[in-house]
């Protein structure tokens, strides 16, 4: 058999992933996205309002639950993809006061100068599914495939790879010259059974190594009119007390307002509490910050990133309390002669964790391939 004529498998339908294919579609290289979600995107979700607003395009009205920014003065690849793929960029809103809540009874104290962040903080018109929506446009139909869960890899006599999915039809197998794997480490290393083994101080790193976002849960509430702006404020508020932590207007570019937040409360209390009582709760605290209107919002949206089979593992329950350091030992950036890549944000020290990561690691895995 002529491997050469086999295609490239690319596990994972995120951000690193769709890049991938990106980058090889530009070099007329064929690759195969294959995503077990019934979706593309990976951590990337950003959902509209279940009540449009008139005149505005729906694929314009969303909201991010899952990465929100990126930064120009830190992020080039991002940057520079937005620009080259024509995505509308716009700078997190952060005029106003900020709000610090300590509890125990003591109303949130007002900061005038508010907390703007440097280096500047972006967004996207449409969210951060634009970005995945525009690579996606820039693929064949056929080069992606999903619902298709990688279960089994083998290398076989002839050198070739033997990939077994299981899919919504029952199981399938494929042959592919190479295969990159776009996801999480840990995914990667309790999900897929391979033949041979992957080196044990591969393993072990991949289990040691967290998952961004993975312990995590995002709250978005949906508002007809961002009311805090009125009342002089940024929409960004810190707490000491929760369940939201850390709050920041995420109002749309046209459309409807929104305030999102990071839940504080762990993974374990979060599945105790249930999704109704968290977001009433939380709905509680935000119209204690910011007026008795924060509590009835147009939409209330919330993920729990623990609780995603194909995010995050048992090992993700549990939070860093600081950015992880990522990368993989450079030893192990390629196996199987060259023929196993590992992608993917978690696998790069470049900007790790962050979406600047995710294509960082595109760039690399596409360099181990054609060199």
């Amino acid at each position: 058999m002529t491997t050469h004529n086999l295609p490239i498998a690319i596990i994972g339908g995120g951000l690193s992933g769709l890049y991938t294919a990106y980058l090889y579609q530009q070099q007329g290289i064929k690759a195969t996205v294959y995503e077990a979600r019934d979706r593309l995107g990976g951590r990337i979700v950003s959902l509209p309002s279940s009540q449009p607003s008139n005149n505005v395009d729906t694929n314009v009205e969303r909201y991010d639950l899952g990465p929100s920014w990126f930064w120009p003065d830190m992020h080039p690849l991002m940057t520079n993809l937005v620009e080259e793929l024509g995505l509308t960029a716009f700078q997190q809103y952060q005029t106003g006061a900020h709000l610090f809540d300590r509890g125990r009874g003591h109303p949130p104290q007002r900061h005038e100068l508010g907390m703007t962040t440097s280096p500047i903080s972006m967004r996207l018109a449409g969210g951060m599914l634009s970005l995945i929506e525009a690579l996606t446009d820039k693929l064949p139909a056929e080069s992606i495939q999903l619902n298709h869960q990688l279960t089994e890899i083998s290398q076989q006599v002839d050198d070739t790879l033997s990939l077994s999915f299981s899919t919504t039809n029952g199981e399938t197998n494929i042959t592919a010259q190479q295969v990159i794997f776009a996801l999480p480490l840990r995914l990667l290393a309790n999900n897929i059974e391979f033949s041979p083994a992957l080196p044990k101080n591969l393993l072990n790193h991949c289990h040691n190594t967290m998952t961004w976002m993975a312990a995590h849960a995002k709250f978005v509430a949906v508002y007809e009119t961002p009311f805090w702006r009125q009342q002089g404020l940024s929409g960004s508020a810190s707490s000491q007390t929760g369940p939201l932590v850390e709050v920041h207007d995420a109002s749309a570019i046209e459309g409807k307002a929104a305030l999102f937040g990071f839940v504080g409360v762990n993974a374990s209390a979060r599945k105790t509490a249930g999704r109704d009582l968290l977001i009433e709760v939380t709905l509680k605290q935000l119209s204690e910050l910011f007026g008795p209107e924060a509590a009835n919002p147009v939409d209330a949206f919330l993920v729990d990133w623990s609780q995603e089979p194909l995010t995050a593992t048992e090992q993700d329950q549990i939070g860093a309390n600081n950015h992880p350091m990522y990368g993989l030992p450079l030893s192990n950036n390629t196996l199987w002669d060259n023929k196993l890549i590992i992608a993917g944000t978690e696998s790069t020290s470049n900007a790790g964790g962050y979406l600047e990561g995710a294509l960082a690691s595109a760039i690399h895995a596409i360099k181990q391939i054609t060199s």
